[in-house]
């Protein structure tokens, strides 16, 4: 019976397959400039899909006879062309036109990089971030080679302007993701969970932001996941540290994508001499699963679930008592789901409804304590956006979410749950296509504060030129203080104050930009005696520049970022105002990626340059006044495109830290001040060999 229902499944697939009409070509302005992330479609059907970055499409459809096939994108007039699909398979060339000059229509981009296929100004696109040496296509690792972000050292998360790596929050389409990082081990920064390679654009920005999002003092991540696939296909990856497969159908309108990874890092650090010694090297096991279905022409609904289990345990020096040293285990377990549903209605209104959940826990020895952590958070929003101009539009929506922590240690515990509950609205306003004013307004609740916030913000963008602007921005940002103080007692809302200038120069090819800032921290959470409480305060301030250069180099690509900081601070346990140890003054990244297309590889090379760090010296009467040596890395890859059991494949090669730079990241000192040891990576220099499979798909896009 079994094999019955099989041959019938086969048989009606294939009946399906010979019916079905491959439309494909490429999409272009009057001047010949690919349109990236365009909506492609026939008319009165769900059948369609968007360019990619070179502006190619190619879709499948039943439909027969005279059809209109329509095309769309932000930023260009709508138009439509008609096919006749009775003759086979058709390829077309379409042309859009703008409908206002996209480059000479101002924008709101003060503190803000934008990255994305189809994104107007967009600075990186997603297979940027996928490809930066160094970074083995960690979002955030690529990310720090843009000004404003500080390379993390020993502590986990995107360090921005001055901030703490609690300020800047994550968002997945729009929903805040609590826990987006991977297990740590002590003294050690993690990867972040999420694949760049789930995501067709990233926003970055170090302030100013929109107020559709909060709870984030310094610095907003907002990752905007794919939409349908075009076809089928499989992606199986082995690496030196494990694996993983990728099994993505497409239907008609709709894609399942289910997904299975493992890794284990012994046989790695067998190789490679570790500044730890393992008694059991990290372990991942884990898994996704996402569904996305095309409801109409203009209707998405998204679901993405994960799940992964991670394992490990060690020892590490104890400048106290060196014979004895310190043991550490950790057993994590996260769990995230993310649903949204976005639909336009007519030619004015956009609704975006979502919920999210998040679990992550960890739990394991120090030493001889046993102790267990849990933090969680449940969250539901809608927007709703009315255009009311070719460009100008007000936007408006409420969120809430449950979070909190539950922790023990040795069986006693201790827990708190918050109710955080918040409206917002804002308008972008085109007095005209060179003036463009953002205003908008964030209010938000705590059930475990008992506290109000009224965030205000607002931006103003003034086209200069054909291709130059300025900007300028100013907001009010509030965040809860960080789970390990809230668990103690509640406390009030944290706040910062952003002023930022901006000028630009963006063409196709290249990106020049100079940026100055200037935040006021006020309440920020400080240790009294040990009892939290606000009375914290701090600034930051600086500039910076970028240059990125597409075209003086054939089949190359460059981008170079130098940022100035500021910055200094009275909170947790500082006894005075002072520059924090995860605050570099000076920060350069030279990115550099070419393609050979005689050898079909790309070469990619990442240097990184960080002034020394502040670090706290028992023996020296002032606070963090002694600062560690400067920071140089230097990280290459290499990407070779080639075929592999008929398959497309990329034979992948990362190699960190190549001249074997010292890194030396702070000190550890003994308790009487005597004895000191040197906190530095695990590993003085490591490497990454992989090798990725697509069975079902031989595109490759530089």
């Amino acid at each position: 019976m079994q094999s019955f229902k099989l041959t019938l499944l086969f048989v009606f697939c294939f009946t399906l397959a010979k019916a079905q009409i491959k439309i494909s070509g490429v999409l272009k302005t009057a001047k010949g400039i690919p349109v990236a992330n365009a909506n492609i479609s026939l008319k009165s059907s769900y059948d369609g899909t968007s360019t990619d970055s070179t502006g190619r499409f190619a879709f499948t459809t039943t439909e027969t006879g005279m059809r209109i096939l329509q095309f769309s994108a932000l930023n260009f007039d709508k138009d439509s062309v008609q096919v006749n699909l009775d003759h086979g398979n058709i390829a077309i060339n379409l042309t859009i036109k703008e409908a206002l000059n996209v480059l000479q229509t101002v924008s709101i981009s003060a503190g803000s990089f934008i990255a994305g296929d189809g994104k107007k100004g967009a600075i990186l696109n997603s297979l940027d971030i996928a490809t930066v040496a160094g970074s083995r296509a960690d979002i955030f690792a690529a990310l720090q080679t843009l000004p404003g972000a500080q390379t993390s050292f020993s502590e986990s998360g995107l360090f921005v302007r001055g901030g703490s790596a609690s300020e800047t929050k994550t968002y997945f389409d729009g929903m805040l993701v609590k826990s987006p990082f991977n297990a740590t081990v002590p003294d050690q920064a993690s990867r972040g969970r999420l694949s760049a390679f789930l995501f067709k654009g990233t926003s970055f920005s170090a302030g100013g932001y929109s107020a559709q999002y909060g709870q984030a003092l310094s610095s907003a991540l907002v990752l905007e996941s794919t939409d349908l696939p075009e076809k089928t296909t499989t992606g199986i990856s082995i690496l030196t540290v494990g694996g993983g497969i990728d099994q993505n159908i497409r239907f008609k309108n709709s894609s399942i994508t289910v997904g299975g990874y493992y890794y284990n890092l012994s046989p790695i650090y067998s190789i490679i001499k570790q500044n730890h010694d393992y008694v059991k090297a990290p372990e991942q096991l884990g898994g996704n699963i996402q569904y996305k279905w095309k409801t109409s022409a203009t209707g998405m609904f998204k679901i993405y679930a994960s799940y992964s289990r991670t394992n490990l345990s060690l020892y590490s020096a104890n400048i106290d008592t060196p014979s004895v040293p310190k043991y550490f285990s950790n057993h994590n377990l996260n769990i995230y789901v993310n649903s949204t549903y976005k639909q336009y209605f007519g030619d004015r209104w956009k609704l975006e409804t979502g919920v999210a959940y998040n679990k992550d826990r960890d739990a394991g020895l120090m030493t001889i304590n046993e102790y267990s952590r849990q933090d969680h958070l449940l969250e539901g929003k809608v927007t709703l956006t009315k255009s009311f101009s070719q460009l100008s539009n007000f936007k408006f929506g409420a969120e809430t979410f449950n979070t909190g922590r539950l922790e023990s240690l040795n069986g006693l515990s201790r827990k708190y749950d918050d109710q955080v509950s918040s409206g917002f609205a804002e308008t972008d306003l085109f007095l005209t296509d060179k003036i463009v004013i953002r205003l908008g307004m964030r209010a938000e609740y705590s059930s475990y504060l008992q506290k109000y916030n009224l965030a205000p913000r607002s931006s103003l963008g003034l086209k200069t030129s054909a291709h130059s602007q300025i900007s300028f921005a100013y907001g009010r940002f509030y965040q809860n203080p960080e789970d390990e103080y809230l668990i103690i007692k509640p406390l009030g809302f944290e706040q910062a104050d952003h002023f930022i200038l901006k000028y630009e120069i963006n063409t196709p090819d290249r990106n020049f930009r100079i940026e100055g800032y200037y935040k006021d921290y006020n309440r920020l959470t400080k240790l009294n005696n040990g009892t939290p409480d606000n009375t914290g305060s701090g600034y930051a301030k600086g500039f910076e520049l970028f240059w990125r250069d597409k075209k003086t180099i054939k089949n190359a690509d460059y981008w170079v970022s130098y940022s100035f900081l500021d910055t200094k601070r009275n909170f947790r346990d500082f006894p005075i105002m002072a520059t924090p140890s995860f605050a570099a003054k000076h920060t350069v990244s030279v990115v550099y990626k070419h393609f050979i297309e005689s050898l079909n590889t790309q070469f990619g090379g990442t240097y990184t340059f960080a002034s020394g760090r502040p670090y706290v010296n028992p023996n020296n009467p002032v606070y963090l006044a002694d600062k560690t040596q400067s920071f140089n890395s230097l990280s290459i890859n290499v990407s070779y495109l080639t075929h592999l059991f008929k398959q497309f494949s990329v034979l992948y090669l990362n190699v960190n830290n190549v001249p074997g730079f010292n890194q030396v990241y702070g000190y550890q000192y003994s308790a009487n001040g005597l004895n000191r040891q040197a906190l530095v990576p695990a590993a003085k220099r490591d490497f990454l060999i992989g090798i990725m499979i697509t069975i079902g798909d031989n595109t490759f896009v530089r």
